[in-house]
């Protein structure tokens, strides 16, 4: 999703606010998430669209500063509550979407078939759509949610906690449950949007 490239003085004093650890500990969450989503998909390091040639470096360290890059020069906004790892990760689903689109547009691909995509394309390709339609629809699904649990305020302060912090661990620390609890109204949430 394409952000408005103007920062806004609230924006902007978040931005400065954030101290050197702050930075840091987004950082390396955002560097996790980055580092398991590729792995995970079974993307080569050494070949394809997220190798040191074609990412001109490492792929993690890249990716990590062009999302940073992209929050502080205003491509994208930070969003009232959201922590800086949860912006920093949606800001990278977006962006390794297009390097896996850009990629395959170059021509790269190892294996063409005669329907005009090698399987890995294909795979990869999926992948890059999943990832865009998670940036994109972020928002609205959280719209949605928030419409529907109008009048239930347990489960507002869970998708609000949600929205903020997009983990487990931090979700249950900041309603004072167990894991199995937030996993619970989880379950719960699922069910009522279900309904409506």
């Amino acid at each position: 999703m394409s952000k408005n490239p103007i920062i806004t003085d609230a924006e902007w004093a978040r931005l400065e606010a954030v101290t050197p650890e702050e930075k840091e500990k987004a950082l390396k969450k955002l560097a996790r998430w980055i580092t398991y989503e590729i792995v995970h998909r079974g993307f080569d390091l050494d070949y394809g669209p997220f190798s040191y040639d074609a990412m001109g470096g490492n792929a993690v360290e890249v990716i990590s500063q062009e999302c940073y890059d992209a929050l502080f020069c205003g491509e994208w906004h930070w969003k009232p509550k959201r922590e800086l790892s949860s912006m920093l990760i949606q800001i990278a689903k977006s962006k390794m979407g297009h390097i896996i689109r850009d990629w395959h547009a170059q021509g790269h691909p190892d294996i063409k078939l005669e329907s005009g995509l090698s399987y890995r394309e294909q795979v990869e390709m999926d992948i890059a759509r999943q990832w865009e339609a998670e940036a994109n629809m972020r928002e609205l699904g959280y719209d949605l949610a928030r419409k529907a649990l109008d009048g239930n305020p347990k489960m507002l302060a869970y998708v609000e906690a949600v929205y903020e912090t997009n983990d487990y661990r931090a979700v249950a620390k900041r309603l004072k449950m167990t894991l199995k609890q937030v996993q619970e109204l989880e379950s719960e949430l699922l069910a009522i949007l279900e309904e409506s």
